[in-house]
């Protein structure tokens, strides 16, 4: 008898819930995220915790709003860094990764379809528009205006960084291991000059100066000289021994070489000495531009730009974005920066590759939202058990026995009432640790108070009904009579409290999770807003804030839709009413 009612107690619920279109509703949303917390491996396009980095060929261009001076980034050039750039009379490239080559001309951008897989490093235009570019694995390739590819067979395999045109029919190349060739385009025969250094450095740039020599400059600091009159190589000595990654003379003359942490050198004139300046940052720079005047810009890392008037001192420019910049490109009336390597997509708005965007780490916020309701879940349903096991028992001896054992029981419930849930739980994690049992702990030991008063008022009711009676007269003992007689009949508030426990205890978790209380290593929803406020975004990033919250919302409601039907089982007067 007492099983055939225990199957009653369980078959209520199920029928209740069937029998309610709201219910069948918050039951498919809840299955549906439980089926999202047990799939999340399989679910997730990316890892929750990896730190997704994009590449892109970044292009900024100079802005002056009167005395205000700016580089907005423009429409990136492709998905592949940039390198190198170069433009002459009215004709621009940029090259970079994987080949690709991008052409200026008419004031717009278009890419060029190349035979070229390798990396590029170095460009340089022609007067009649050829354009020879280089890069790593010795690779070295002609474009022509008619827009034919030749490429030339080097010596090595090397990598080659720079280039520089000698006369219509030579080209000089720099690269590593101290490489110089002079490369003859009409024979394709292929020139090794000897470097006095023999260290076996990288040359990173090269640039013919006003007098038809060629300066080579390095790693190491290291300048080595061309002389155009037998084509022989003379080691320089330049203020500092830094990295020096570009070299750009002007026409009149005036130089600029870049390097690393912030290496500046400037020469006014064909016949001054090289001067260090003072950077107003350290960062690497990656290429320089003078002009006849002597205006200059650097460009570098992390998106810092340098600029100098004629005789001035270096001044620091705002740029719209921190990308690695690698080249400038300087037309009649514009100003190009280009890049950049492979940087951090933060902040990135929903897109297809990622679907809730990601954090200011790149951390992609569709697949954390996914891990996310596993805590949530855990929580609510592990937290309800225990509150309702707790509740229950202590309900069930309270409203049985009566005096002094309710008296002791119940006004521990009444002090239970007077701690406020957040300081307690802050106690917690004072005394212990961050965990994901410190949630659990604190949800259990505060909540389960009403569920205990709430069972307690029914076995009060319960406890002078004549089958209890009769099983106290049968013999039956004091465990048998509350566990067996009297418990199947409040199971049905029993359920509806797992219920309601359920969504509290969720909510619980976030909240303790937005506050800095929840397992630092464990991704939850609450955990995700709690890093949007920190982060200091969370105004703009609205894709960080939404999802998470509108699936606490979800699931809660789910949660609340489905002990709606409920009540109707532990209050039957309800019925009526409906």
């Amino acid at each position: 008898m007492n099983r055939s009612r225990f199957l009653k107690s369980a078959q209520e619920p199920v029928k209740a819930i069937l029998g309610d279109r709201l219910a069948l509703v918050g039951l498919f949303v809840l299955l549906s995220i439980i089926a999202m917390a047990l799939f999340a491996p399989f679910l997730s396009t990316h890892e929750p915790l990896a730190i997704n980095e994009r590449e892109e060929g970044s292009l900024f261009m100079r802005s002056v709003d009167g005395d205000q001076v700016h580089w907005l980034a423009s429409s990136p050039l492709g998905e592949v860094t940039l390198n190198a750039a170069d433009y002459r009379d009215g004709l621009g490239m940029a090259v970079g990764r994987d080949g690709v080559v991008w052409r200026y001309a008419g004031g717009g951008w278009s890419p060029l379809e190349t035979p070229i897989t390798t990396t590029l490093n170095a460009v340089n235009i022609r007067e009649d528009g050829a354009t020879l570019v280089a890069g790593a694995q010795g690779t070295v390739a002609l474009w022509s205006p008619d827009d034919t590819w030749q490429t030339f067979e080097m010596p090595e395999p090397l990598s080659v960084n720079g280039i520089a045109w000698r006369d219509d029919n030579t080209a000089l190349l720099v690269g590593g291991g101290e490489t110089v060739w002079l490369l003859n385009l009409v024979s394709g025969e292929v020139t090794s000059l000897e470097s006095p250094v023999g260290r076996g450095f990288d040359l990173n740039a090269v640039a013919l100066d006003a007098d038809g020599s060629a300066w080579l400059v390095g790693d190491r600091g290291i300048a080595l000289r061309l002389d155009p009159q037998d084509d022989s190589l003379s080691l320089e000595r330049l203020p500092g021994n830094r990295e020096l990654n570009h070299i750009h003379i002007a026409d009149s003359g005036a130089g600029l070489i870049v390097g690393e942490r912030g290496t500046l050198l400037v020469r006014e004139d064909a016949q001054a000495r090289w001067q260090s300046q003072s950077a107003p940052d350290s960062r690497a720079m990656r290429a320089g531009w003078i002009t006849d005047e002597g205006h200059a810009f650097a460009v570098g890392r992390s998106g810092i730009v340098f600029e100098r008037e004629p005789g001035g001192e270096w001044q620091l420019v705002p740029s719209d974005e921190e990308r690695h910049l690698r080249a400038l490109m300087v037309t009649e009336d514009s100003f190009f920066a280009i890049g950049s390597d492979r940087f951090v997509n933060r902040l990135a708005p929903p897109s297809g590759e990622h679907w809730f965007g990601t954090d200011h780490l790149g951390r992609d916020l569709f697949s954390q939202n996914i891990h996310g309701s596993q805590i949530a879940l855990l929580v609510g349903f592990l937290g309800a058990a225990l509150v309702v096991l707790i509740g229950a028992n202590v309900g069930l001896v309270a409203g049985y026995f009566r005096g002094r054992t309710e008296t002791v029981l119940m006004r521990t419930v009444d002090v239970m009432y007077g701690i406020p849930f957040e300081p307690f739980a802050l106690i917690l994690v004072l005394l212990f640790e961050p965990s994901l049992f410190i949630v659990i702990l604190a949800v259990s030991l505060l909540t389960w108070r009403t569920v205990a008063r709430l069972i307690r008022s029914q076995v009060l009711s319960l406890r002078e009904r004549p089958f209890v009676k009769a099983a106290r007269v049968a013999g039956a003992s004091d465990l048998r009579i509350m566990y067996l007689h009297i418990f199947p009949n409040v199971m049905p508030l029993v359920f509806l409290e797992l219920a309601i426990i359920v969504g509290v205890s969720i909510i619980a978790e976030a909240t303790l999770s937005f506050l800095g209380l929840g397992p630092p290593q464990s991704i939850s929803w609450g955990g995700i807003l709690h890093n949007a406020r920190l982060s200091g975004a969370w105004r703009d990033a609205w894709w960080w804030n939404l999802p998470p919250g509108l699936l606490i919302m979800i699931t809660v409601l789910s949660v609340f839709f489905i002990s709606r039907s409920l009540e109707l089982v532990a209050n039957p007067r309800l019925r009526a009413r409906r």
